[in-house]
């Protein structure tokens, strides 16, 4: 059973046995279950495993105790309906309901103080950035904590409740188990709660950053009184929330050794709340970037400056779009935005090399600045080698990708406001 097209499968075959062993001896060390699994050999300069089918029994053993999970749950893991729309409505209509009413709800309470989206914006850029940036990673962080002081207690509540067991009497790796297999509600493991915690607040400060490069523009505030852009606004808004929503089916529909789907239904708190986080920090991340973009390339031709405010912005949203993706932090749980820092890299080096040639002054740090997107484009070619390598690029991920979602939306409306 030796090959050295094993390899490409070998991190999904590591991934659940890890899966497995958490569910049952929490005592054995995975790595040295694993080396007593894999061999790994090397033929022609090849690598290449050989399965030690001695020791299968053992493995069939583990298999045997945790195919069919223990689960309390009113969405069981074992449902056997399709993980599709159906299935996702089927247990999150309620939310999404109030989701829906909520978002309407703020529609109103704006049209009945008469504010459009162009005063909404300026009204955004004329409040003190602190004030701003504190807001965004206190909604950041939100999800998180809801995952720890609301999902697990409840999860344990309830293991409580039917088990007739004491939460004192669990060691750590069982209520993980617990929160997350039993009755799944969040993922407690230390390397999902550092990268939950670690992408919202890398994601609000890159919004953050947006927002202070726009209010560093001269005039920019200035200019919204004039241009109708509430169009534009609304679509981006609705792909915004729509992007929102598609990462949380996409979290419940897409099979992973890393993830239960069940962890994700909208009537968890944490993914409530990382949805309404989703849905304001794309809409108003991308309103922002369409406004700082058409006001420079349609209503302001000065070249200016360029300044620090636009250095800090692109640096994070290239870092943002790789720690997401492809850093060592989301392989390791799976990330769902895994083909972001792909498919989305190319487009971010497009438009931000036009747009500092088109509209900044052409002194040292101008060009400066336009040597960081050949940087992170030798990161992508490294990242792009190795998907190629394992065949995990396809052409759905271009166009399912949250980035080229947004992107599209942001470049449809500048391409809509030129033509006008």
């Amino acid at each position: 059973m030796f090959s050295v097209d094993f390899s490409k499968y070998i991190s999904a075959i590591k991934s659940t046995i890890r899966a497995l062993l958490k569910l049952t001896d929490s005592s054995q060390d995975p790595a040295v279950f694993l080396d007593q699994i894999f061999e790994k050999r090397g033929t022609y300069g090849n690598t290449g495993y050989r399965l030690r089918t001695e020791l299968t029994s053992e493995l069939d053993e583990v298999t045997k105790e945790t195919s069919e999970p223990e689960t309390i749950s009113d969405t069981p893991a074992s449902d056997t309906m399709a993980r599709g729309v159906r299935r996702y409505l089927k247990y999150n209509w309620m939310p999404l309901f109030v989701y829906v009413f909520l978002v309407l709800g703020i529609v109103l309470l704006l049209d009945s103080l008469n504010i459009s989206a162009e005063v909404l914006m300026r009204k955004v850029l004329d409040i003190p950035f602190g004030f701003t940036f504190i807001a965004l990673i206190i909604m950041s962080a939100l999800p998180v904590l809801a995952g720890l002081l609301i999902d697990v207690p409840v999860a344990l509540k309830e293991y409580e409740k039917k088990k007739g067991i004491k939460k004192d009497g669990l060691g750590t790796d069982y209520i993980h188990k617990v929160v997350m297999y039993i009755i799944p509600r969040f993922d407690n493991s230390k390397a999902h709660i550092i990268f939950f915690l670690a992408c919202n607040l890398t994601g609000a400060f890159t919004v953050s950053s947006i927002l202070l490069y726009v209010k560093s523009i001269p005039g920019i505030s200035d200019s919204l009184a004039g241009i109708n852009h509430g169009c534009a606004y609304a679509i981006i808004i609705f792909a915004g929330c729509l992007v929102a929503l598609f990462n949380n089916f996409s979290l419940q529909t897409t099979e992973s050794g890393n993830r239960c789907s069940d962890n994700y239904i909208l009537s968890r708190a944490h993914a409530f709340l990382n949805l309404l986080f989703l849905s304001v920090s794309l809409s108003f991340g991308s309103s922002l970037i369409y406004t700082f973009l058409s006001f420079r390339l349609f209503y302001s031709k000065d070249s200016v400056v360029i300044t620090s405010a636009y250095i800090v912005m692109v640096l994070s949203a290239y870092c943002y779009l790789w720690f997401s993706s492809d850093s060592p932090a989301a392989q390791r749980i799976d990330s769902i935005s895994k083909n972001n820092f792909i498919t989305g890299l190319p487009v971010a080096v497009v438009i931000t090399t036009v747009y500092t040639i088109l509209c900044f002054t052409p002194d040292l740090n101008c060009f400066l600045s336009l040597l960081i997107s050949p940087l992170f484009l030798i990161l992508w070619f490294v990242c792009f080698l190795r998907r190629r390598k394992t065949n995990t690029i396809k052409l759905y991920y271009f166009v399912s990708s949250f980035f080229s979602i947004m992107a599209v939306s942001v470049i449809f409306m500048l391409l809509l406001n030129f033509w006008i």
